[in-house]
């Protein structure tokens, strides 16, 4: 029998591996879970663990783009299952952030009322004591050993690389996701 872990499952499990090493910013987030259901998830199919509700993604203004991330991430803080912390942005492309997160901003807070701030913000993503409890009870008995350590493997390489080569990576490798962008030349240094 396949056991099975949802999108919203990855992303907690994500902030969880790596002995909860927050994920700095929302390009990391947003593009680790990208990688996650474009790459990871058929790895860990072939290892007995169905990927079911993955993130929808589309070509947006920076990429790939997903609403799902962030609703999760809000459902999450919401329930105190994460933290989200703004920080002062110190590293390379940090400022990408601020444009991942404007186009989503501005049509949620048409919506509603948003907690997010779009004026030079960057974010810490962090699981709080009950998520790591959460995980721990439901989510990281579901693998093995040797799946824990590939995706932590994963995380680790996410949370090190610079923005920038996270971009990159994805922009090489996902051309289809690039078409809206207005700044896949910065990206892939041809401008």
């Amino acid at each position: 029998m396949m056991k099975t872990l949802s999108g919203a499952d990855c992303l907690l499990l994500m902030l969880y591996l790596e002995q909860q090493a927050p994920v700095f910013g929302a390009v990391r987030l947003t593009k680790m879970m990208f990688i996650f259901e474009k790459e990871i998830s058929k790895r860990l199919k072939n290892s007995g663990i169905d990927y079911t509700n993955p993130p929808n993604f589309f070509a947006y203004n920076y990429g790939p783009f997903s609403k799902d991330v962030y609703e999760q991430v809000e459902l999450f803080r919401g329930i105190g299952f994460l933290n989200v912390e703004d920080i002062n942005a110190t590293e390379e492309m940090a400022e990408v952030d601020d444009w991942e997160e404007a186009p989503f901003i501005d049509e949620m807070v048409a919506q509603e009322k948003s907690r997010l701030n779009k004026d030079g913000r960057y974010y810490k993503y962090t699981l709080t004591l009950m998520g790591k409890r959460y995980v721990e009870a439901k989510i990281i008995t579901l693998l093995t050993q040797e799946q824990i350590e590939f995706l932590s493997e994963f995380k680790k390489k996410i949370i090190q690389l610079p923005p920038k080569a996270i971009l990159k990576y994805v922009y090489t490798n996902y051309p289809d996701y690039t078409s809206k962008s207005v700044i896949k030349d910065e990206v892939l240094g041809d401008g």
